[in-house]
């Protein structure tokens, strides 16, 4: 106790002349500091009978506390640290604190509040007796005694079931028809064979249209890879959102270039709103340039119904099971925060998710966090659709009206980040603000996923497309030059650097007010005007070994999987960790993926505790590398698995639902052109 005491007494008086923020400390200062995650063992304490409690709690010292000082000054440094003022615990209390339990049996309403009061006293005497902190429940997530029975099937979850029903019964008819029919039965049918599971595969592995022209076979390589980081950044940031096992290695390697890239590489969402814009945006200027005449009205609304349908089918069923029979798929100590918690969620707000407002109402609700994207995506893609259809004959005037527009967009940024103090996107994935699921962080609701914090990369696919085909008009063959062939295929490198050293531009701590508004605004379209070169040389032809890697044939499929595995990775991810029975362990080793070899070299360099024996050391190298493998595989099989469980999504839900859309289309346009074709042969015979 008295070296304890002494350490501390050192570490205030080294501490005195400095400022408020503590950025490093010593590992001994560190581990001194109450542990901020712990889960007792779930499944037992219930099994027995026993009550578990999860929660959070706020220390508080009764008087002067060097202690209490040292983590209210590390945790000054939030963009980097958890808050060390606050505990997270998961106790089975009737096994730790059965001398504070409470005496009388009330009701129900006053039986939940007993619970929570011994919960309460439970961790405040553990942290009285070991740190001299009282503890205050300021969260209270559940308390449960014994194992809880699942309550009967809602009228929700039969309905889901019937749904699916009938889907599995609609693709069994409609495969037989497929199998059974003759070519030429087939032709009058298409409509009856939109569920054939052959049909859409046949759909699915297609290849796709080329031109000689403009080359997007890197289009696909390029989803599949944009996908990939999305899914890894998100194995990440829910290792975050729940209980960590070493919170010490998480907050040393936060300012690391690696961990860096990782937390902020959400920016290559920028290249799907690129990417959509773009292609909407080229299909409708290949009609220009081919002299066909495109209605305004009529195409704005076949192209957004088109757009409609391609999305929702499988969008709705997703979040129709998570509003049903999600909470039904695990249990665990994390099960009620992290799953029942968003399942009610959905249960109320289901219906923003049909009108595409899901990131706009009730935007601090998150169900299902990740389709953000899809309202955001659907409300730029109507804007781009307009933009286009209203600079359909600026021909040079176009780009510049765009260009305005985007430098107008920034500007627009900055002034609400400077003026609402919102932060980038590095900062705004700090910890704490993980751990809410950006609750309380405007800059998520405003930067991150509404339209207007995403405008830029929308216009920059505008803008893409229109400078694309202005050079096409003007028979500029970019990959002739040079400078511009080097650019290119830098331009993916500099693209990548931006992602990682970009949070480096605002230094350690809390963001000066004006840097912090200027790289909020400047991030995206700096990184999308980067990704932007880099398209059109590939368009263009310029040669590349990244781009000979994208426009492999190969990513075809998973390019057309990859919608599906944007709605189902976060749910299975999340089921998972939030099934796990102990802490995770995260640090930079976990988002390694290039060897088992390499995950044991790395662990082997990393800083151990100075107190281990050279044989808990070898122990330790062991443990630790069968966690990081544990890890890596971890990603692996999340993006395996969501792409395998984007087959059958795709094959019952996405690809029947545009086909029947297409055939009942022909039926239409043939019928309109037969009405159309009667009343003109009948005036030729009376003319006869």
């Amino acid at each position: 106790m008295w070296a304890r005491a002494v350490s501390l007494a050192l570490a205030t008086v080294a501490l005195a002349g400095a400022s408020d923020v503590l950025y490093e400390i010593s590992d001994e200062q560190y581990y001194e500091m109450p542990t901020l995650f712990h889960l007792d063992e779930y499944e037992r304490c219930l099994a027995t009978r026993g009550v578990y409690c999860t929660g959070s709690f706020e220390l508080s010292p009764q008087g002067p506390h060097q202690l209490f000082q040292l983590m209210q000054r590390y945790a000054a440094n939030w963009v980097d640290n958890f808050n060390h003022t606050r505990l997270h615990r998961g106790l089975c209390v009737s096994q730790r604190c059965r001398q504070l339990a409470p005496q009388q049996h009330p009701g129900q309403g006053e039986h939940n509040a007993a619970l929570a009061e011994w919960f309460e006293s439970c961790v405040n005497e553990s942290t009285m007796l070991s740190y001299n902190l009282s503890s205050r429940l300021y969260q209270l997530e559940y308390c449960r005694r014994g194992e809880v029975n699942p309550d009967g099937l809602s009228t929700n979850e039969r309905a889901f079931a019937g749904f699916v029903a009938i889907l599995l019964a609609l693709c069994a008819v409609s495969t037989v028809l497929d199998l059974t029919l003759s070519d030429h039965a087939k032709k009058g049918a298409a409509w009856a064979l939109s569920f054939s599971i052959p049909g859409c595969w046949r759909s699915l592995l297609a290849p796709p249209p080329c031109s000689s022209e403009t080359d997007l076979r890197a289009f696909d390589g390029l989803r599949v890879l944009c996908m990939m980081c999305v899914i890894i950044e998100h194995v990440c940031w829910i290792t975050t959102h729940t209980f960590l096992a070493d919170t010490r290695r998480y907050e040393q390697t936060r300012r690391a270039l690696d961990a860096m890239l990782m937390a902020n590489s959400t920016l290559v969402v920028q290249i799907f709103f690129m990417m959509s814009s773009f292609l909407l945006a080229h299909k409708l200027l290949q009609q220009r340039r081919r002299g066909e005449q495109v209605p305004v009205v009529r195409t704005f609304f076949d192209t957004m119904i088109n757009r409609i349908i391609r999305v929702s089918p499988s969008y709705f069923v997703v979040v129709w099971f998570a509003a049903s029979w999600w909470s039904r798929a695990g249990s665990g100590p994390m099960w009620t925060p992290l799953i029942e918690a968003e399942v009610n969620i959905c249960r109320s707000k289901w219906w923003t998710h049909l009108l595409y407002l899901n990131n706009i109402v009730y935007a601090n609700d998150k169900c299902l966090i990740q389709t953000w994207y899809l309202a955001a995506d659907m409300q730029l893609y109507g804007l781009s659709l307009l933009l286009t259809l209203a600079l359909w004959r600026c021909r040079r005037g176009a780009i510049y009206v765009l260009t305005a527009l985007l430098a107008g967009s920034i500007a627009l940024l900055f002034g609400l980040a400077y003026t609402w103090r919102l932060v980038p996107t590095f900062v705004m994935h700090r910890p704490e603000s993980v751990r809410t699921t950006y609750s309380t962080e405007p800059s998520f609701n405003v930067l991150y996923q509404s339209p207007l914090g995403n405008v830029p990369g929308a216009l920059a696919g505008l803008l893409l497309a229109h400078l694309h085909h202005q050079l096409l008009d003007s028979r500029i063959v970019l990959s002739k030059y040079k400078w511009f062939r080097w650019s290119a295929v830098s331009s993916v490198c500099v693209s990548a650097w931006w992602v990682a050293a970009s949070p480096l531009l605002l230094g350690r701590g809390a963001p000066g007010r004006g840097g912090a508004a200027a790289l909020a605004a400047l991030e995206r379209p700096i990184f999308a005007f980067f990704v932007g070169v880099a398209l059109l040389g590939a368009m263009h032809g310029v040669p590349s070994p990244i781009g000979s890697f994208l426009s492999w044939r190969g990513w075809g499929c998973g390019a057309r999987l990859s919608f599906g595995a944007l709605l189902l990775h976060l749910p299975l991810n999340k089921s998972l960790v939030a099934a796990r029975l102990a802490p995770t362990q995260l640090d930079r080793q976990s988002a390694v993926v290039l060897s088992g070899v390499y995950g044991y070299t790395a662990i082997a360099r990393s800083p151990l505790p100075r107190s281990f024996s050279s044989r808990e050391h070898h122990g330790y190298l062991l443990v630790a590398a069968a966690i990081r493998r544990v890890q890596i595989l971890e990603w692996f099989g999340v993006a395996s698995v969501s792409y395998l469980a984007a087959l059958p999504l795709a094959l019952c839900v996405e690809l029947p639902a545009q086909r029947l859309h297409r055939a009942l289309s022909a039926l239409r346009r043939r019928s309109h052109a037969q009405s159309d074709a009667a009343p003109h042969d009948t005036r030729q015979k009376t003319d006869l």
